[in-house]
């Protein structure tokens, strides 16, 4: 979620939480107080790096299989009428999309009967 300097500064904060919350468990023989507050610092610091943690983007693929004997024809646009370019055919809730160059409208391709 955090990402670049913010990210080092977040580390650097939960190291010195981590050390400070370890110094106040150590002197808990001082009071109880400590300990809690050490747990406190420790928990901080845990949730600091929890959400500096950096999320890797998950990639779909997705592949068509046609059944019958494919016969590319020019697609228009049903919005302005303009020629669409039927490779470049996105996948959008499991059916495919073209997307015209022109007014950006999206259009559902559809597969005719082979009987």
């Amino acid at each position: 979620m955090v990402s670049g300097p913010i990210r080092v500064l977040v580390y650097i904060a939960s190291a010195i939480l981590i050390i400070l919350g370890m110094i106040f468990i150590i002197s808990a023989n001082l009071g109880i107080i400590y300990f809690f507050e050490g747990l406190i610092f420790l928990g901080i610091s845990i949730a600091l790096l929890v959400l500096a943690r950096g999320k890797k983007p998950v990639e779909i693929r997705q592949t068509v299989t046609v059944t019958g004997p494919v016969k590319v024809k020019e697609i228009r646009c049903p919005v302005c009428g303009a020629i669409i370019d039927p490779t470049k055919v996105q996948i959008i809730t499991g059916k495919p999309y073209v997307t015209c160059s022109y007014c950006n409208s999206k259009s559902e391709l559809t597969e005719e009967p082979t009987w």
